[in-house]
């Protein structure tokens, strides 16, 4: 099992960040053990960790357009102990808090625009079939769903029009919309298309046609220099050209060629380029947009169908079905490359691929990956692995590939990213996975559980079910890993007192306060000020638990006699913590209202927390709602 240290994450892509190469190696089976100090008090796994406050730890994200002002800076040097940031914070924040942990955003179980093009080229120069980091789909498979990461399978990656002389013009997103409009080149330049794959149409809506006397050459890229500049090209044939040349609207199909090269053109990811090099003087063509293959049929939409690929029509086994192979496939595998037939990730669309953690090539390049790029970012103290879920959401009737292993073999790989990384450490996002993220806390991986404590919206069996979780990872990680436990504030309000009193009662319930962190509504707004993810009576120190939770009290809902409520409380040193989730039977929830309200007495004086520290007055009875927590200090 692997020793875990202190944890930050991030929710953004990667985008534009050069990495330096590496050594490929395969990832130990085992991780050494470490030990670190902290500045205030001790952490026994985590290196260089500032613990600010005795009795409780803080997590906060830091998304991408996430303010830094006075409310963060302040927060950041005085009471935060783990952030998960945009990489452009790092820097600034290491020299604002220099011993809090950094961790910084990738992914391993789907990979999608530099990750998916990183791991392309990895393949491409260690001998690794590309195909191998995937699961396919062996049926015609319908497929909903969006993201920010998330590019439709007919945009190119790379539209640029001129020449390595006269330098280059990039037209990638011009490219994909009516508006304003790429020009083609004029005499001596170019326009170039890349796409990650191999492939074989384009499709030209013209605006404007070109005078008579303007020609070019279709041709595509056959080698490379050592910055990966394309140095050769040789004509492509087409198959069919309904555009006539680009004297009209249409579409130009061909045969991949054999010998066709990645390469690199201002500033691009490794693509397959071919270029409209201009041949004949006069005005150039207006294309509308050049778009590549629709194979999942979207139309511009968010929706399609992932098609199937039929490896036995495939006679010379190089993953394309050339016309002659593709009149004897098997009906309904309308693929014609085997790439066409990656299963997207569910829910976040069109080329964000599922990978195959099982699979050894790409295990190679999860850990070389996360070398590279944490050697990019040295001040990250490590990476957070989002959607590190466990589990496939998908029939495994569909797939090529076998998933019965999934999650033993996604923690496998997740453990040995971190044994690959030295001293540094990964945290996984786990939301909503339950027993599907038990393989990773048996190695020891720490986590964060987005969404996690929903104080106004969970009712007393799902409180019982987060605390149940909660318990059962920690004492699978035995000591090795840390949790992030984030609230979700829907119901109330993130700036609302009741809301965040419930939030840090429901949290005081189940904490562990050497293992366990508490983020406020950072899945819920991941870019806004911290102003709306913090309250000043996390600062008050109730000192530490006494003993884990138990009911306090319960009855009938007054408000809807057939249901029960429960009141759950924990003592620690110097306060009563008391959460009432809201009354349930037999799969009936109640309300959040004033008339579920029910008063309780107190056995002894006590002051009530509020959510800006301060205490109230002295009470001897508390009248609670559904929904609502109280953080009652000794008087």
């Amino acid at each position: 099992m692997a020793p875990r240290r202190s944890v930050r994450l991030s929710l953004e892509p990667l985008e534009g960040r050069a990495l330096p190469s590496t050594t490929p190696l395969l990832p130990p089976a085992g991780v050494t053990s470490a030990t670190s100090s902290t500045t205030t008090t001790t952490l026994p796994v985590q290196q260089g960790a500032t613990r600010h406050y005795p009795h409780i730890r803080v997590a906060m994200l830091a998304y991408t357009g996430t303010p830094i002002g006075s409310v963060e800076q302040k927060l950041l040097r005085e009471s935060v102990d783990l952030v998960i940031p945009n990489v452009s914070y790092l820097n600034r924040f290491d020299a604002l808090a220099p011993g809090t942990p950094q961790m910084i955003y990738t992914n391993v179980s789907n990979v999608y625009l530099e990750l998916l093009s990183d791991w392309l080229d990895y393949a491409d120069r260690h001998g690794y079939s590309r195909e191998g980091a995937f699961y396919h789909v062996n049926r015609a498979t319908p497929f909903r769903g969006d993201s920010g990461s998330s590019r439709p399978v007919n945009w190119f990656w790379s539209v640029q029009r001129g020449s390595d002389a006269s330098g280059w013009a990039d037209f990638t997103q011009v490219s994909r919309t009516a508006a304003p409009a790429v020009t083609f080149a004029p005499t001596g330049q170019s326009v170039v298309l890349g796409y990650p794959e191999k492939f074989r149409e384009i499709n030209v809506n013209l605006r404007t046609l070109g005078a008579s006397t303007w020609t070019a050459a279709l041709e595509y890229a056959t080698a490379r220099d050592s910055l990966g500049r394309p140095t050769g090209w040789k004509p492509l044939r087409t198959l069919t050209d309904t555009s006539n040349r680009l004297t009209r609207s249409g579409t130009l199909t061909f045969d991949p060629p054999s010998d066709w090269r990645t390469s690199k053109i201002h500033g691009s990811e490794w693509l397959f380029y071919v270029r409209f090099r201009t041949t004949g003087r006069g005005t150039a063509p207006v294309a509308n947009t050049i778009l590549g293959r629709d194979y999942v049929n979207a139309r511009g939409g968010t929706s399609g169908t992932v098609p199937a690929f039929d490896a036995a029509a495939d006679r010379n086994h190089d993953g394309y079905l050339s016309d002659t192979e593709y009149a004897y496939r098997r009906g309904g595998s309308d693929a014609r490359f085997e790439y066409e037939s990656r299963l997207f990730y569910p829910a976040y669309g069109q080329m964000r691929f599922a990978t195959n953690p099982a699979d050894g090539g790409f295990r190679n390049w999860a850990v070389d990956h996360a070398r590279r790029f944490l050697a990019a970012h040295p001040g990250a103290d490590g990476l957070f692995l989002d959607n590190s879920y466990g589990r496939l959401q998908v029939d495994p009737r569909i797939l090529r590939e076998p998933i019965n292993r999934y999650a033993d073999d996604y923690a496998s790989l997740a453990g040995s990213i971190e044994s690959g990384i030295g001293t540094k450490w990964v945290m996984a996002n786990t939301a909503g996975s339950g027993v599907s993220a038990d393989p990773l806390a048996k190695y020891g991986i720490s986590y964060v559980e987005e969404f996690a404590l929903r104080p106004l919206t969970h009712n007393w069996q799902q409180f019982t079910d987060v605390a149940a979780q909660t318990a059962h990872r920690l004492r699978l990680m035995a000591g090795n890993g840390f949790a992030v436990l984030d609230t979700y504030p829907a119901g109330g309000s993130p700036t609302d007192p009741r809301t965040q009193i419930a939030a840090l009662a429901y949290y005081y319930l189940l904490a562990d306060p050497e293992r366990t962190f508490v983020m406020f509504n950072g899945g819920f707004e991941p870019s806004s000020t911290w102003s709306r993810h913090w309250t000043d009576a996390v600062k008050y120190d109730i000192g530490r638990p006494r003993g884990s939770w138990s009911i306090f009290a319960q009855g009938k809902d007054p408000e809807r006699t057939y249901l029960d409520y429960k009141v759950y409380q924990r003592t620690y040193d110097r306060a009563l913590v008391l959460y009432k989730p809201l009354s349930y039977t037999a799969g009936r929830t109640g309300t959040t209202n004033t008339a579920t309200a029910t008063t309780h007495w107190l056995s002894g004086n006590y002051r009530e927390l509020r959510s800006d520290g301060t205490l109230g007055p002295v009470v001897t009875s508390i009248r609670l709602r559904n929904g609502e927590g109280a953080i009652l200090v000794r008087a």
